[in-house]
């Protein structure tokens, strides 16, 4: 999981942002900024320049991304419907995937955050942590090309890329709702926490079915946090039914 409860760093003693991405990413940077750019959270710009932080690059970095994602799932796998390839492409370039693997690769490390986000005591850091990797994404293609920016997410998110996630249910709640119905039964979500800044809202949603909570989700909308429930009781479902047959 992503580490959301450690201390942010302040920007005096934050790891220098170009050393850390060279180190994780094994490339030179022709234009330093940009990784700068890239690594600077919203909070700690005075004066909201778009181009002082990083939001353009993620969402630069976000099409990159998504580009090279379909393109290694149509090609890795000729034979796949479109419905598969979709539940793969969402599972892979979804926020709190890219939120665990920028975790793991130490990416918060460079985080440039200001004092009103280091005051929520890392709440928002799952989200800085997903909207980095976009930006640092945007950056490396803008920096080196789109081979650059593909060798860095194959590499860091290449191994996601699996057949076995296209029969995930694409859509979790519906998934959830046929399964419980069938069982006289209906699945009931309630959000249990709301936090981060309106720009870094982060949802945790449950589900509980009978009275019994069965799963807990996380997401940046209402309705993400509750998918992520949902396909959080829809694997537990699935446990219990494995044990039940051996």
């Amino acid at each position: 999981m992503a580490r959301t409860s450690r201390q942010l760093p302040r920007p005096d003693d934050s790891g220098d942002p170009v050393d850390v991405a060279t180190r994780i990413t094994g490339d030179t940077f022709s234009d330093p900024e940009l990784v700068r750019r890239a690594f600077t959270h919203p909070s700690a710009v005075e004066n909201r320049d778009p181009d002082a932080y990083y939001e353009r690059l993620e969402f630069l970095g976000d099409s990159v991304l998504g580009l090279i994602v379909s393109e290694e799932i149509y090609r890795r796998f000729p034979d796949m419907p479109e419905g598969g390839m979709t539940r793969i492409k969402v599972s892979v370039v979804s926020g709190t995937a890219l939120a665990r693997v920028a975790a793991d690769l130490g990416l918060a490390d460079a985080i440039i955050f200001g004092d009103s986000e280091r005051g929520t005591g890392g709440r928002g850091l799952a989200s800085a942590l997903e909207n980095v990797y976009e930006a640092l994404t945007g950056a490396l293609f803008l920096d080196g090309g789109i081979e650059v920016a593909r060798t860095w997410v194959m590499e860091t998110v290449g191994p996601l890329i699996t057949e076995q996630t296209a029969e995930s249910p694409e859509n979790p709640k519906s998934a959830l709702q046929e399964i419980t119905q069938a069982r006289g039964q209906a699945p009931i979500y309630r959000v249990i926490s709301q936090e981060g800044p309106p720009h870094a809202r982060m949802f945790t949603s449950i589900v509980e079915v009978g009275g019994k909570r069965l799963g807990r989700g996380t997401g940046h909308t209402k309705k993400e946090a509750e998918a992520a429930a949902a396909q959080a009781a829809l694997r537990r479902l699935k446990s219990h039914s494995r044990k039940r047959s051996s």
